[in-house]
């Protein structure tokens, strides 16, 4: 038997089985809102776990720990350092899930295209975003040097992704 006739169809001749709710969930799923708030939430998630694995091997944590102290406090010490590490790390990838979801989301929408440009300019203004740092000042060279330089590779790595995981026969 062929796969097609297990292939079970939403629609009956025409007319849709779905309810009215499953239309409107199906929709809000679809929308680029929803989709930029599950990549923020994603992205925390995965940004919190990077931190936790690699936030062990700072030097901060290091230097925690061969603080003078009890064994408790050391410990202590050490699992304040990795919390912030868990903590910067899930606020930057929440941040560039969202971004980069979002813009790519409403990008593909307004050109009604799924292509490898889409991918290109949402990862130049998720790097851009990334790099701006608004709370550490600079000169506006500097920024403008700055954000640059993420933007270029931002959308590079994106447009690389996207092409080695959706472009490539």
């Amino acid at each position: 038997m062929s796969s097609n006739n297990h292939h079970h169809s939403m629609v009956t001749s025409g007319i849709s089985t779905r309810s009215k709710e499953e239309i409107i969930i199906e929709r809000a799923m679809e929308s680029c809102l929803f989709k930029s708030m599950m990549s923020g939430v994603a992205g925390g998630l995965f940004g919190s776990l990077m931190g936790l694995v690699f936030g062990g091997y700072s030097s901060a944590v290091d230097t925690a720990v061969e603080t003078q102290g009890t064994v408790k406090q050391k410990w202590l010490a050490g699992s304040r350092v990795a919390k912030n590490a868990c903590v910067r790390q899930a606020k930057t990838f929440a941040l560039w899930g969202t971004v980069y979801s979002g813009t790519e989301c409403a990008i593909e929408k307004y050109r009604a295209k799924h292509d490898l440009w889409n991918s290109l300019v949402a990862g130049c203004i998720t790097g851009g975003v990334l790099t701006s740092q608004p709370k550490i000042p600079m000169g506006s060279k500097a920024r403008a040097t700055q954000m640059s330089v993420g933007c270029g590779g931002v959308a590079m790595f994106s447009l690389a992704l996207d092409y080695f995981l959706e472009h490539r026969e």
